[in-house]
C-alpha cells in the first residue's frame, strides 16, 4: 500500500518540476518581450527617428529596464535549457543556463549603465549619444552570447 503512494508522490513531484520549468520559459519570453518594447521599440525608435522623442517615455523605459535587469538571471535557472521552440525564431542557448555568474554580471552592468544614463538623457541628442552604446554592448552583447537562432 505504501508503494502506490510513493509512486504517486514521485510522479506529482516530477510533474510539478515540468510545469515550473514551462512557467519560467513562458515568463522569460514575456519578460524579454517587455524589455524589447522599452529598449528596442521605444528607445531605439526615438534614437533612430522612427517615433517622436518623448522624455516621459524615455524616463519610463529607462526606469523599467534598470529595475528589470537584475531579475534576468533568475529566468535562466540551472538545468532549464529547453532548446528550440516551434513558434519562435530564437531561443535561449544552453550556455545561458550554465554560466550564471556571467549572466549576473551582464545584468548588473545593464542595470548600472541604464541607471547612469537616466540622469544624462535629457533630449534627443543625448539619447542618440548614450542609448545606442548601451543597447549594442549590453543588450546585443548578451544576445550574441546567449541567444541562439533556430536553423
Amino acid at each position: 500500500m505504501i508503494r502506490p503512494f510513493l509512486v504517486l508522490a514521485l510522479v506529482a513531484v516530477g510533474a510539478t518540476a515540468v510545469v515550473a520549468q514551462a512557467d519560467v520559459n513562458a515568463q522569460r519570453k514575456e519578460f524579454m518581450k517587455t524589455l524589447n518594447r522599452y529598449g528596442n521599440t521605444t528607445l531605439n525608435g526615438m534614437a533612430r527617428d522612427r517615433i517622436p522623442y518623448d522624455q516621459a517615455k524615455v524616463d519610463e523605459a529607462l526606469a523599467h529596464i534598470a529595475e528589470a535587469a537584475p531579475k534576468l538571471p533568475a529566468l535562466f535557472p540551472a538545468g532549464g535549457f529547453q532548446g528550440p521552440v516551434e513558434s519562435d525564431s530564437f531561443y535561449a542557448a544552453q550556455k545561458a543556463f550554465e554560466n550564471q555568474s556571467d549572466l549576473k554580471a551582464r545584468s548588473d552592468k545593464l542595470a548600472q549603465d541604464v541607471a547612469e544614463a537616466k540622469g544624462k538623457i535629457k533630449d534627443l541628442a543625448s539619447l542618440k549619444a548614450i542609448w545606442p552604446d548601451i543597447y549594442d554592448k549590453d543588450c546585443n552583447g548578451c544576445h550574441k552570447e546567449y541567444r541562439a537562432k533556430k536553423s
